[in-house]
């Protein structure tokens, strides 16, 4: 389940478990950007299945109560089994409209979900979301 918004607009800090469809309910309705976005989002979460990506994780003002988000950064941790399909892959190397995607191996998903994606700019520490493969 995803918390509520804190009063800075942000998530409480730590990986939020959701399924695609909770994401998608809760960050993707609200705005044409957020239901462009989401769709995106869609379309990233069937790759990676596709792909054998292990775990997809979403932060940027996408997982934020921004009524016009800019963008979402994801991070998608790729394992022994990526990749499974080659068509995925290279779809998810090409890029997906409004997304900023990190393919990364285990060292670079610790060092960008527990140290940058952790906190805003500010340093003050944030939520972001785990979609559920």
């Amino acid at each position: 389940m995803i918390p509520e918004f804190q009063e800075d607009g942000y998530l409480p800090p730590g990986i939020h478990l959701a399924s695609l469809d909770e994401v998608l309910d809760r960050f993707g309705q609200e705005s044409e950007i957020r239901r462009m976005q989401g769709e995106s989002v869609r379309w990233l979460v069937d790759l990676a299945r596709q792909a054998g990506v292990e775990r997809v994780i979403l932060n940027g003002s996408f997982a934020t109560d921004k009524a016009e988000p800019n963008d979402v950064d994801c991070v998608l941790l790729i394992g022994e089994r990526f990749p499974d399909n080659a068509e995925a892959e290279a779809s998810l190397l090409e890029g997906l409209p409004f997304l900023e995607i990190e393919l990364v191996t285990q060292d670079g998903f610790d060092l960008l979900v527990d140290a940058i994606f952790a906190t805003d700019r500010e340093r003050r520490p944030k939520g972001m979301i785990e979609v559920l493969l």
